[in-house]
């Protein structure tokens, strides 16, 4: 039995006490734990199956199968509206199967209501079957996620050499490590050379910088952070395959050379804590700019769809392409960026709009490396609402412009 099915069972078997702990009297999950007394055919006739995955392409899932009559009639009566995808609000890592009469499948919008995205149609529920839902939804989630614990609780939990494991949030791989050192984030190795060679199988046979949203199993413990695939530094384990150690860093770790965390890699331990959307609805332009980039260089489309909510699909469209193009992307680090202030919020507090200007050096295969820009134009509704990134420009968009102008 492999790693991912035993979190899916596991996850399974956890939701349901908790919901029979906290609400005993709920039909719905009374209902899930009951033996079906029904006809095998008549069992999918009520079966809908909620999934969590990080991405649309991840196989590390954990699936909850639900057998409800009450639910399956109410999706039976369910009103069905046209809805196209700028009109829904999804659950970017939920999806939902109802089994019969034939598969059909649906995202879960954070209302409750179901939206078919291949139909553009939304399924609207009553009431007391969103609330169900979304209820189930977030149990579901709490389970297949890490906890999001700061640097100082996670190092009492993973002292010096102590060890354990590593899943990486995609591919559900898992290896065993050991803590080494580190002051400011964990310094650790592989144990064995098994254990290397799937670390390497991660990152696709090659050793890399890039971030990797990762679950850190140590004891009851399941912690979100953040690896980097790069052997560097003193090596203290003989004989595993992997000459130095790397990087494992959680919410609020630094790297060696800053006080600050890294933006990247803070990125990756929202998402291995299921908290991506809090985390850039919290945001200020200039990190949701900065967060553009460095989504662009690890090249995660499903990330960078999140990021830039707000742009036109013609625009992610080009953006998605260029991303593909490229060996790496980068900001070009300067003192100041025009329009933004040194703080975190960019000078924009007061404001319901807002320009970045980030200078960046590109690399694509076989190409020199070259310096350009992108500007950035956001908006928010109010003060208290999250910004948005309306728009990208890149250096030639407004060569482009002045010339028209001329």
């Amino acid at each position: 039995m492999n790693f991912i099915r035993r979190q899916t069972i596991f996850v399974f078997t956890v939701v349901l006490i908790s919901l029979l702990t906290v609400q005993p009297h709920d039909a719905l999950a009374q209902s899930i734990l009951q033996k079906p007394k029904t006809s095998p055919h008549a069992q999918q006739q009520n079966s809908l199956i909620i999934t969590v995955r990080s991405g649309k392409q991840a196989a590390f899932v954990s699936d909850l199968h639900i057998e409800s009559r009450e639910m399956n009639a109410a999706l039976r009566q369910a009103k069905i509206v046209p809805a196209s995808a700028s009109e829904v609000d999804v659950y970017s890592d939920i999806y939902i199967t109802l089994l019969a009469p034939e598969a059909t499948y649906y995202r879960l919008e954070r209302s409750g209501q179901l939206w078919n995205e291949t139909k553009t149609e939304r399924t609207i529920l009553p009431s007391k079957m969103t609330e169900k839902l979304i209820r189930l939804a977030e149990a579901l989630r709490t389970q297949h996620y890490g906890e999001l614990l700061s640097w100082q609780q996670s190092t009492q939990i993973l002292p010096n050499k102590s060890i354990f494991s590593v899943t990486e949030l995609e591919t559900g791989l898992t290896f065993n490590v050991q803590r080494r050192a580190g002051s400011d984030h964990a310094d650790v190795q592989p144990l064995t050379k098994d254990d290397s060679r799937i670390m390497k199988q991660i990152y696709h046979g090659r050793w890399s910088w890039k971030r990797k949203a990762v679950l850190i199993h140590a004891g009851e413990a399941w912690i979100a952070a953040s690896m980097n695939g790069m052997p560097h530094g003193g090596d203290g384990i003989p004989e595993n395959g992997f000459s130095g150690h790397f990087c494992i860093h959680f919410y609020l770790s630094s790297t060696h050379k800053s006080d600050l965390p890294d933006l990247a890699h803070q990125i990756m331990v929202h998402k291995a804590a299921g908290n991506l959307k809090p985390f850039f609805d919290s945001a200020s332009p200039l990190v949701l700019a900065k967060s553009f980039i460095e989504i662009m260089n690890h090249q995660d489309q499903g990330l960078l769809q999140q990021v830039a909510e707000g742009i036109s699909k013609e625009k992610f469209a080009y953006f998605v392409k260029e991303m593909e193009s490229l060996d790496s992307i980068r900001e070009k680090k300067q003192s100041k960026y025009k329009g933004a202030s040194d703080t975190d919020d960019g000078g924009f507090d007061e404001s319901l709009s807002a320009e970045i200007r980030l200078p960046i050096t590109i690399h694509k295969q076989n190409h020199a490396e070259r310096n350009t820009g992108y500007r950035f134009i956001f908006k928010r509704e109010s003060k208290q609402s999250p910004w948005r990134i309306q728009n990208i420009l890149t250096d030639e968009d407004n060569m482009d412009s002045n010339i028209q102008m001329k």
